[in-house]
């Protein structure tokens, strides 16, 4: 049997940063990850196929996370990361079936034609709106018909939400989707006065893809990143090892594997998505397993397309488009990747890397990839303009791609504390609990980081 300080399990971005956070603050510690397929990263991964690059999950991160910076600097990435390009600031909606500019100033709100003019002006009774409701965890539609109408909710924030989280934002918890919202409110009253008390204080810079970031990856596609930890720690990782269960003996866990050796650990770190570390820790927490088990997740195909630049009659001049659900369409929404970063396609090609899913859409989970990309090339063809075929297709199906926050969720996240609190030196991390991006789970995998060293140490 081995044995070790520290066992992390689970291979993607949240496994690999815990992994790197404890072995640079403690190189000496024993600390290993297993990862149960033969490949690091999770749903990250880049595929270069006939000089595209083509991303399967998460194309980037935004830039406003100093940690993630930081760590990226210590893996030695600093001259690999690139960001985003300034023309590809422009972001779309459609509506009506045609692109409409998302405006990004308050002049151009006023002239914009996103909205109708009565959705205009009910957006600018925003400091006038009712505050929320006492002890409820409400939506985020709810949130955004309260403050900002039901026209703008449905243009402006349901496709928003769809594009981050694959998820309706009638079922989606304000809190836990968007906690700074929240706290703007109950702060300020209003989010117009909450926006001009960050501006006078500086805190607010936008970019492409974000008000308050900019989209960052590095040169190659984001699979960078995992590379680079794989090559650093590849004494600390063993793929193919697949966690069956976990148990507690003598005051340690004790970790079944498949087909492999058991392991001994004195603290573990469950990395893994939220139904595969329910199944690991029934025999710890049957009370954790099943609240565990509750968080729900949405399916997510990505679909990736290249054409000849002549045969696309758009500019795709910007960042790309979402769609609302008031429009009826298959796609969620379409990036234009060979405009955000540079070498993603051939000279005189375009990639265009498009969504279909989420909650609410299941069947898209049952397609075939034929279908997929036939789906998505007839709604581009309409929106963009397409004279040709696709010269490339490929399509990534994530069947549990994105956990959902749904209503509840604060409330789950109590209760999964306290349970793991009885638990002791037992962690999890992971974009299932308190942020689905990837600087959440640098940030919480830190943090289990540091309480561990800390631990060690006392």
């Amino acid at each position: 049997m081995q044995t070790h300080e520290v066992c992390i399990l689970g291979g993607g971005i949240s496994g690999l940063s815990a992994l790197h956070f404890l072995l640079q603050r403690n190189p000496d510690l024993d600390v290993h990850l297993y990862e149960a397929t033969g490949r690091l990263g999770g749903t990250i991964g880049t595929d270069n196929i006939g000089g595209f690059s083509f991303d399967r999950g998460p194309n980037g991160f935004l830039d406003r996370e100093p940690l993630t910076l930081q760590m990226c600097d210590e893996l030695g990435l600093k001259d690999r990361v690139e960001r985003a390009r300034p023309s590809a600031s422009s972001r779309f909606i459609l509506r009506e079936g045609r692109l409409r500019l998302v405006p990004m100033s308050p002049p151009a709100f006023l002239k914009s034609d996103i909205l109708s003019v009565r959705g205009r002006l009910r957006v600018l009774l925003e400091p006038f709106a009712p505050g929320p409701p006492d002890g409820v965890d409400e939506s985020i539609f709810n949130f955004a018909c309260r403050r900002i109408g039901r026209e703008a909710a449905e243009y402006l924030v349901q496709p928003m939400v769809s594009g981050i989280y694959g998820g309706l934002a009638q079922r989606l918890s304000l809190q836990a989707c968007f906690p700074v919202m929240a706290e703007m409110e109950r702060e300020h009253g209003s989010l117009v006065r909450a926006m001009l008390v960050r501006r006078r204080a500086g805190s607010s810079r936008g970019g492409p893809a974000s008000p308050a970031g900019w989209l960052t990856s590095f040169r190659g596609g984001l699979y960078s990143l995992i590379q680079q930890f794989a090559s650093r720690y590849a004494d600390h990782i063993s793929e193919n090892h697949h966690a069956l269960s976990v148990r507690k003996q003598d005051g340690a866990f004790i970790i079944r594997f498949r087909g492999r050796p058991t392991v001994r650990a004195g603290h573990l770190i469950l990395a893994t998505p939220a139904y595969e570390a329910a199944g690991l820790v029934q025999a710890l927490s049957q009370t954790l397993a099943e609240s565990l088990a509750a968080i729900p997740y949405a399916p997510i195909a990505v679909v990736c397309l290249g054409y000849r630049r002549e045969d696309v009659a758009y500019p795709l001049d910007g960042f790309g488009f979402l769609i609302p659900q008031r429009e009826q369409r298959h796609i969620l929404g379409s990036i234009w990747t060979s405009s955000i970063f540079r070498d993603r396609a051939p000279s005189g090609t375009v990639q265009l890397r498009s969504m279909l899913g989420g909650d609410g859409n299941y069947e898209v989970a049952e397609l075939s990839e034929e279908k997929l990309v036939a789906r998505t090339h007839t709604e581009l063809r309409s929106i963009l303009g397409l004279y040709g075929n696709p010269i490339v297709t490929r399509v990534y199906r994530w069947r549990r791609g994105i956990p959902q926050f749904i209503i509840g969720h604060p409330k789950r996240m109590l209760q999964i504390e306290n349970q793991v609190a009885t638990l002791p030196n037992l962690y999890l991390t992971g974009n299932a609990y308190y942020g689905i991006g990837l600087n959440d789970c640098v940030k919480q995998s830190f943090r289990v980081a540091e309480t561990i060293t800390h631990t060690v140490a006392g």
